[in-house]
């Protein structure tokens, strides 16, 4: 898989608040806000009232072991991420991921004796390595001879699991979460605030191979999302109908994009608004939105992914 042959990227400076350009923190509140109120917009406002919750990872877990995967689970990881209100339970089932992979960061982290504390470059970098049995998953799955339509499953799954990334490394940072703004975001003591990083003269190295390595993963990523909607695609016989729904969901990539730039200079080397990442993927959206059958943007009404 061509997704697998990556080397990390090179010379990206870290993030502190000296960097950010002047009214930063207003700009970069605003493009959080506008993101999550597109997300909002096209997610149902019905939460399902048992969501499952742990499932997802469990099957996952099991497609990302070895180099081959049973029909019998894959055909499970559909059934879960379809239904009446797919798109509300694949947001809380995705979420459920990104809480199990902080808790597995902080146990491994936490008691690591006579180290010095971690910056939050690296904590961002941890969770995005945690993601690597997804990336497995969704690999094996491509790879696999079923007879079983996936692209639109697994395309959803990298697609809310990135924009739920990006909502805990802007949580963390700010110290508040847009979802839940009345929990409190829990603060590590074993990881460095960025005054103390302000303060450190010796943390810049660190926060800059940390950095480098969060881009190498964040391209990894890409390579594997642009896989997933190429199948997704390439499954749908009038994938025109889905030009305009796609569209939007880029437009919400690149405001998540451009947030996690502001938050963490990944991609900063190129431009300040996140340009820089996940640009295959942000490429064939753009690519598919355009791909109309009368030119003009199709009602696809219906056909939110």
């Amino acid at each position: 898989m061509p997704a697998s042959a990556l080397a990390d990227s090179t010379n990206s400076l870290k993030r502190s608040p000296a960097h950010l350009p002047a009214g930063g923190s207003s700009q970069k509140k605003q493009c959080s806000n506008d993101r999550k109120a597109r997300c909002l917009q096209e997610e149902s406002p019905t939460k399902p009232q048992t969501p499952v919750v742990g499932d997802l990872e469990k099957l996952l877990r099991r497609l990302g072991r070895g180099k081959t995967v049973d029909q019998a689970t894959v055909k499970a990881l559909k059934a879960l991420a379809t239904g009446s209100d797919q798109v509300a339970c694949m947001v809380d089932m995705v979420h459920s991921i990104i809480e199990s992979v902080k808790v597995r960061v902080s146990e491994r982290c936490r008691d690591l004796k006579g180290k010095k504390k971690m910056l939050q470059a690296e904590l961002y970098l941890e969770w995005l390595c945690e993601y690597e049995f997804v990336l497995a998953a969704v690999e094996n799955v491509l790879r696999a001879k079923v007879p079983i339509a996936t692209g639109r499953t697994l395309f959803s799954i990298l697609f809310h699991l990135i924009d739920e990334y990006i909502s805990a490394v802007d949580a963390h940072q700010d110290g508040w979460s847009h979802r839940f703004p009345m929990v409190p975001i829990e603060r590590y003591s074993w990881v460095m605030t960025l005054v103390e990083e302000a303060n450190d003269s010796t943390t810049d190295e660190r926060s800059t191979m940390a950095v480098k390595d969060a881009e190498a993963r964040l391209e990894r990523y890409d390579s594997v999302m642009a896989l997933a909607l190429q199948r997704y695609k390439a499954e749908c016989t009038e994938y025109w109908q889905l030009s305009a729904a796609i569209g939007r969901k880029q437009e919400t990539l690149a405001r998540g994009c451009c947030l996690l730039t502001e938050q963490t200079g990944y991609g900063s080397e190129t431009d300040e608004m996140g340009f820089g990442l996940l640009v295959t993927t942000r490429n064939s959206m753009i690519r598919w939105k355009g791909q109309t059958s009368s030119g003009s943007e199709a009602d696809d009404s219906g056909y939110e992914t």
